[in-house]
């Protein structure tokens, strides 16, 4: 029998958690997150200049009468929040103990009951080399089971294309949201282009790099035979202190790479270890960066 990706009592005590989304949004239902448009709603937003084709009834004639100036009230309504889970599915992701997907489901768990929790719609897109069938946005703790089904089933054996498949979800999805994009982002084929693809659509982003201890920190000495987790391609090396800082160092340059380029689109960044404790990751640095309240 394959172990629950995650237990109930767990789940329960992330029950007071909530997603921070600052601004307005676009949204559909009716929920919790505010949406600036033109209409009849439940909160007075501003006053804008009137336009032609606004309709007359938002004309603020006393404003009018007093600065001869003609104003038309627009309002907020309240709408739910898209939460959308994008998971890397690909060779590499099965390394470490617990492997890097392990981790990526127990967390795509996590954030899947936040958000079904707070009344939001969330969703869940593995991918690979392409995005893969998925789960899309929808309310109700009865999707909370179709995804820990999908999350379940996962498997990690296919070579990695980010910017391919974020690119294939913008196309394939009709609205922004909060989107989580999950993986080790340890690739040759690029990133930048499918992440920003999301940015300039207006979604808010956050990126979680999974890696595994080894990665981070590999105790390899001496002759060893090394096997590419995506192409199976073997290597025969004599690993020293030499070998090991030179690795490190490129490590370390890959890593600032990224933080660089997603700072610069104020993008959310958290590192993880797949040895660091969920809990930790959700109530103090999710917290930390406003993620989450």
């Amino acid at each position: 029998m394959t172990e629950a990706l995650i237990d109930t009592e767990f789940l329960e005590r992330l029950a007071n958690l909530r997603f921070i989304v600052r601004g307005r949004w676009k949204g559909r239902l009716s929920g919790v997150h505010a949406s600036r448009r033109a209409g009849v709603s439940l909160e007075f937003a501003d006053y804008r200049e009137y336009c032609p084709g606004d309709d007359l009834r938002y004309v603020d004639w006393n404003i009018y009468g007093r600065l001869d100036r003609v104003l038309v009230k627009s309002f907020v309504h309240e709408v739910d929040l898209p939460v959308t889970l994008l998971v890397d599915c690909s060779a590499s992701m099965s390394l470490g103990q617990p492997s890097k997907l392990r981790y990526a489901g127990r967390l795509c768990a996590a954030l899947s009951y936040l958000g079904l929790n707070g009344l939001e719609r969330v969703g869940v897109y593995p991918f690979a080399e392409r995005l893969l069938p998925g789960i899309p946005p929808r309310h109700g703790m009865r999707q909370m089971g179709h995804v820990l089904r999908l999350l379940q089933g996962l498997s990690a054996e296919r070579p990695t294309a980010m910017d391919e498949a974020l690119a294939q979800y913008v196309a394939h999805s009709h609205e922004s949201g909060l989107v989580f994009v999950i993986g080790d982002l340890l690739t040759d084929r690029g990133y930048e282009e499918g992440i920003s693809r999301l940015r300039v659509r207006g979604d808010r982003v956050v990126v979680v790099q999974l890696l595994a201890r080894e990665e981070l920190d590999p105790a390899l000495e001496g002759s060893v035979r090394i096997t590419e987790a995506e192409s199976a391609q073997h290597l025969e090396l004599d690993i020293g202190r030499r070998t090991l800082a030179q690795y490190r160092q490129r490590l370390d340059a890959e890593l600032s790479r990224l933080e660089s380029f997603l700072a610069g689109l104020q993008i959310p960044y958290f590192l993880v270890p797949t040895d660091a404790p969920l809990e930790e990751l959700l109530y103090r640095r999710f917290r930390a960066q406003g993620v989450l309240q």
